[in-house]
Protein backbone atom coordinates (compact mmCIF):
# COMPACT_ATOMS: atom_id res chain seq x y z
CA UNK A 1 0.00 0.00 0.00
CA UNK A 2 2.82 2.38 0.86
CA UNK A 3 4.50 1.79 -2.49
CA UNK A 4 1.25 2.52 -4.29
CA UNK A 5 0.89 5.87 -2.52
CA UNK A 6 4.51 6.76 -3.23
CA UNK A 7 4.12 5.80 -6.89
CA UNK A 8 0.95 7.86 -7.27
CA UNK A 9 2.59 10.83 -5.55
CA UNK A 10 5.66 10.67 -7.73
CA UNK A 11 3.66 10.30 -10.92
CA UNK A 12 1.87 13.51 -10.07
CA UNK A 13 5.26 15.24 -9.87
CA UNK A 14 6.90 13.71 -12.95
CA UNK A 15 8.81 16.45 -14.76
CA UNK A 16 7.16 16.16 -18.18
CA UNK A 17 5.03 19.20 -17.49
CA UNK A 18 2.66 17.59 -15.06
CA UNK A 19 3.54 19.49 -11.95
CA UNK A 20 0.08 18.87 -10.59
CA UNK A 21 -2.31 16.30 -12.00
CA UNK A 22 -5.80 15.87 -10.65
CA UNK A 23 -7.18 12.36 -10.24
CA UNK A 24 -10.56 12.15 -11.99
CA UNK A 25 -11.27 8.42 -11.71
CA UNK A 26 -9.63 5.48 -9.91
CA UNK A 27 -10.65 1.84 -9.86
CA UNK A 28 -8.27 -1.11 -9.60
CA UNK A 29 -5.33 -0.67 -11.98
CA UNK A 30 -7.03 2.24 -13.81
CA UNK A 31 -6.54 5.90 -13.03
CA UNK A 32 -7.70 8.85 -15.13
CA UNK A 33 -5.72 12.04 -14.51
CA UNK A 34 -6.11 15.59 -15.74
CA UNK A 35 -2.97 17.71 -15.91
CA UNK A 36 -2.59 21.47 -15.52
CA UNK A 37 -2.58 21.69 -19.31
CA UNK A 38 -6.12 20.23 -19.33
CA UNK A 39 -4.88 17.00 -20.90
CA UNK A 40 -6.49 13.78 -19.67
CA UNK A 41 -4.88 10.36 -19.71
CA UNK A 42 -5.68 6.82 -18.64
CA UNK A 43 -2.95 5.16 -16.60
CA UNK A 44 -2.96 1.36 -16.44
CA UNK A 45 -0.79 -0.02 -13.62
CA UNK A 46 1.24 -3.12 -14.37
CA UNK A 47 1.81 -5.07 -11.16
CA UNK A 48 4.18 -7.64 -9.78
CA UNK A 49 3.00 -9.09 -6.46
CA UNK A 50 0.45 -6.29 -5.99
CA UNK A 51 3.04 -3.50 -6.28
CA UNK A 52 3.04 -1.37 -9.44
CA UNK A 53 6.33 -1.53 -11.30
CA UNK A 54 5.23 0.03 -14.60
CA UNK A 55 2.44 2.20 -15.96
CA UNK A 56 1.07 2.37 -19.47
CA UNK A 57 -0.59 5.74 -20.14
CA UNK A 58 -3.01 6.27 -23.04
CA UNK A 59 -4.63 9.48 -24.23
CA UNK A 60 -8.10 9.99 -25.75
CA UNK A 61 -6.64 11.69 -28.83
CA UNK A 62 -4.12 10.60 -31.45
CA UNK A 63 -2.51 14.03 -31.01
CA UNK A 64 -0.54 12.67 -28.06
CA UNK A 65 1.91 9.81 -27.77
CA UNK A 66 1.38 7.00 -25.29
CA UNK A 67 3.72 6.76 -22.32
CA UNK A 68 5.51 3.86 -20.69
CA UNK A 69 6.76 4.54 -17.14
CA UNK A 70 8.93 1.98 -15.34
CA UNK A 71 10.57 1.83 -11.91
CA UNK A 72 14.30 2.37 -12.14
CA UNK A 73 15.25 -0.09 -9.39
CA UNK A 74 13.24 -3.07 -10.65
CA UNK A 75 13.16 -2.61 -14.41
CA UNK A 76 15.19 0.33 -15.58
CA UNK A 77 14.27 1.61 -19.02
CA UNK A 78 11.99 -0.43 -21.29
CA UNK A 79 14.23 -0.57 -24.35
CA UNK A 80 12.91 -2.99 -26.94
CA UNK A 81 10.55 -5.75 -28.00
CA UNK A 82 7.48 -4.04 -26.60
CA UNK A 83 4.18 -5.54 -27.63
CA UNK A 84 0.58 -5.42 -26.46
CA UNK A 85 -1.76 -8.35 -26.97
CA UNK A 86 -5.49 -8.44 -26.32
CA UNK A 87 -7.15 -11.77 -25.52
CA UNK A 88 -5.89 -14.25 -28.13
CA UNK A 89 -5.22 -11.77 -30.91
CA UNK A 90 -1.80 -11.38 -32.48
CA UNK A 91 0.55 -9.20 -30.39
CA UNK A 92 0.87 -5.65 -31.66
CA UNK A 93 4.43 -4.30 -31.79
CA UNK A 94 4.82 -0.94 -30.09
CA UNK A 95 7.44 1.54 -31.26
CA UNK A 96 9.26 3.85 -28.85
CA UNK A 97 9.94 7.34 -30.15
CA UNK A 98 13.62 7.87 -30.83
CA UNK A 99 15.39 9.93 -28.17
CA UNK A 100 12.26 10.14 -26.01
CA UNK A 101 13.67 8.47 -22.90
CA UNK A 102 13.57 10.58 -19.73
CA UNK A 103 14.40 9.80 -16.12
CA UNK A 104 14.46 10.94 -12.55
CA UNK A 105 15.77 9.31 -9.38
CA UNK A 106 13.01 6.70 -9.23
CA UNK A 107 11.43 6.35 -12.68
CA UNK A 108 12.26 5.95 -16.35
CA UNK A 109 9.75 6.81 -19.05
CA UNK A 110 9.45 7.19 -22.77
CA UNK A 111 6.83 7.79 -25.39
CA UNK A 112 5.08 5.27 -27.65
CA UNK A 113 4.39 6.19 -31.24
CA UNK A 114 1.53 3.95 -32.37
CA UNK A 115 -1.18 3.76 -29.71
CA UNK A 116 -4.12 4.41 -32.04
CA UNK A 117 -7.01 2.05 -31.40
CA UNK A 118 -5.71 0.79 -28.05
CA UNK A 119 -8.36 2.58 -25.97
CA UNK A 120 -11.16 0.90 -27.90
CA UNK A 121 -9.58 -2.52 -27.32
CA UNK A 122 -8.97 -1.77 -23.63
CA UNK A 123 -12.69 -1.03 -23.26
CA UNK A 124 -13.88 -4.10 -25.21
CA UNK A 125 -11.48 -6.99 -24.51
CA UNK A 126 -11.02 -9.23 -21.45
CA UNK A 127 -7.24 -9.31 -20.97
CA UNK A 128 -4.24 -7.31 -22.06
CA UNK A 129 -0.68 -8.65 -22.08
CA UNK A 130 2.14 -6.11 -22.11
CA UNK A 131 5.61 -7.46 -22.91
CA UNK A 132 8.93 -5.64 -23.20
CA UNK A 133 12.62 -5.97 -22.43
CA UNK A 134 15.10 -3.72 -20.69
CA UNK A 135 17.88 -5.09 -22.87
CA UNK A 136 18.75 -7.92 -20.49
CA UNK A 137 15.54 -9.20 -18.94
CA UNK A 138 12.14 -9.76 -20.59
CA UNK A 139 9.06 -8.59 -18.68
CA UNK A 140 5.48 -9.71 -19.18
CA UNK A 141 2.37 -8.40 -17.43
CA UNK A 142 -1.17 -9.70 -17.85
CA UNK A 143 -3.89 -7.21 -16.91
CA UNK A 144 -7.52 -8.19 -16.45
CA UNK A 145 -9.59 -5.60 -18.27
CA UNK A 146 -12.57 -6.02 -15.96
CA UNK A 147 -13.89 -2.53 -15.27
CA UNK A 148 -11.83 -0.96 -18.04
CA UNK A 149 -14.88 0.21 -20.00
CA UNK A 150 -15.82 2.54 -17.11
CA UNK A 151 -12.27 3.90 -17.00
CA UNK A 152 -12.25 4.58 -20.75
CA UNK A 153 -15.67 6.23 -20.45
CA UNK A 154 -14.33 8.46 -17.65
CA UNK A 155 -11.34 9.35 -19.83
CA UNK A 156 -13.55 10.31 -22.77
CA UNK A 157 -15.77 12.46 -20.49
CA UNK A 158 -12.76 14.20 -18.95
CA UNK A 159 -12.66 17.82 -20.14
Amino acid sequence: MRYTLVLIGLLILLPWGELQAREIYKNGPYTVRKTEEKICKLEISLHKQKEPVAILALFPSNEYYGEMVTERARIGLARKNMSIQFDREQPRKMVFLANSAEKDDRFRWQYLDNTQGLLKKVAQKRTMTVSFSNGKTPFKYVVSLKGSAKAVKALRRCR
